[in-house]
């Protein structure tokens, strides 16, 4: 929690240094340390920007989550990103703890200017517990990735009547929704649809057998 800005933020290996951890809110480490891991101005007022145009995303696709974006200079010229959106149900009818972790990382290479090379590389990870009476207890967990590239010319007003910023932001949203997309449908049919499955073949199983094998199953 980010007590100056009053936001909660997540944690991440691009915002750590030490056992403190950098607030994408108000560029400040909690707790305080003696930290030098900061990204360079340009990058920074990327990443401001960035937050507030992923947050509204986060807002649209998921309601309530709690999202932070995190940029990092690269020793070429380009930079490296990390998008990330954490949502959580509590005790919400059958479920009784639900979690949609997912990962985005970017890297922008603008070595071949005016050629940009966007990578993305999408990371999911679900875990649910459901209770019901006719079921019992159920746990439910895995995850799914999807890398995408993405390469476009950058225009010749690039930087000065084009908004840089903006520009990679617009890039960088449509791969994320693009990945996204599919790892929801990808989640769905790997987990959801195979776990119905898997529930109601027991359920067709269990009309067939006598009571002796129902102990026993």
């Amino acid at each position: 929690m980010d007590e100056s800005a009053a936001r909660e933020f997540l944690k991440h290996e691009y915002n750590r240094d030490g056992d403190s951890y950098r607030s994408p809110w108000t560029n400040t480490y909690f707790p305080a340390c003696q930290a030098t891991f900061f990204p360079s101005a340009p990058l920074l007022a990327l990443e401001q920007k960035a937050n507030g145009v992923f947050a509204q995303y986060v807002k649209l696709y998921y309601d309530y989550a709690v999202s932070s974006v995190y940029f990092v200079d690269t020793p070429t010229e380009g930079f490296n990103a990390c998008f990330l959106v954490k949502k959580e149900l509590k005790d919400t009818k059958e479920v009784k703890y639900g979690c949609w972790d997912a990962v985005h990382i970017v890297n922008c290479n603008l070595k071949g200017a005016p050629r940009a090379d966007y990578r993305v590389i999408s990371t999911v990870m679900i875990t649910m517990e459901a209770e019901t009476g006719e079921l019992g207890k159920m746990s439910i967990a895995g995850s799914c990735a999807k890398t995408s590239d993405h390469s476009v010319q950058l225009p010749p007003d690039f930087g000065t009547k084009v908004d840089a910023d903006m520009f990679h932001i617009k890039i960088i949203g449509k791969m994320i929704e693009n990945n996204e997309s599919l790892l929801r449908n990808e989640v769905a049919d790997n987990y959801i649809n195979k776990q119905r499955q898997i529930t109601n073949s027991g359920r067709l199983l269990e009309e067939y057998m006598t009571k002796d094998e129902k102990a026993k199953f």
